[in-house]
């Protein structure tokens, strides 16, 4: 049974700066050990040591370990999209294939950059009850997406299915890669999910008959 929505809210916020410290510390330290360690591993005593923080003060914040994986969620998407706004800064004097690539390394940015850690927040979309702030900034990551697209112009009754293919896309490039278990190369995986995006868009807009050039003159 999925934990109770009230599980996975933080108990209080940090206002002072020693307070976010201990928060950041606290996440910084999950990390470590869903990177090292996977689901397995993870738990408020383990991330309340290697913080070096005492579980009680970690209570003061989290009421469980799925209230951390919870925020690491919230905060890796906030950031996601921090960067993809940014790539959309002046995107209309932007040649097709430059904002198309901007676009590409916006969404890696931010991801994860071990498998574990990755599962660990696939785990925390899918199963828990994510704060509704993260629903509104998924919302909002496809929106942004959905603006590219049309800068791209990708018909716009094809942009809300694209944008979430796209987004699906970026996810599954990179997940394989982390799957090799070898450094990620982000310049060359963007390049991987430029080249995947490029021709899945020339495919929708073909299917929509429009009668603009191909996106990148392929």
């Amino acid at each position: 049974m999925p934990p109770k929505s009230d599980s996975v809210r933080p108990r209080k916020k940090p206002r002072q700066a020693r307070a976010e410290a201990t928060v950041d510390a606290i996440l910084e330290a999950a990390a470590r050990i869903l990177s090292a360690e996977g689901l397995m591993g993870f738990n408020t005593n383990s991330v309340a040591r290697v913080a070096g923080v005492s579980v009680g003060s970690l209570y003061q914040y989290f009421p469980s370990k799925e209230a951390i994986l919870a925020e690491m969620l919230r905060r890796k998407q906030k950031n996601v999209l921090s960067a993809l706004e940014a790539a959309f800064t002046d995107v209309e004097k932007k040649r097709a294939d430059q904002a198309l690539r901007d676009l590409a390394h916006a969404g890696l940015l931010h991801q994860p950059r071990t498998l574990s850690l990755a599962q660990a927040l696939d785990y925390a979309s899918a199963v828990l009850p994510l704060h509704e702030q993260t629903h509104e900034i998924n919302k909002s990551i496809v929106a942004c997406v959905g603006r590219f697209l049309t800068a791209l112009d990708v018909p716009a009754n094809a942009q809300m299915i694209a944008a979430q293919d796209i987004t699906g896309m970026a996810r599954g490039i990179m997940l394989q890669a982390l799957r090799g278990g070898t450094a990620v190369d982000e310049d060359a995986l963007a390049e991987r999910v430029f080249m995947a995006v490029k021709g899945y868009l020339n495919e929708v807009r073909k299917k929509a008959g429009t009668d603009q050039p191909s996106i990148c003159g392929t």
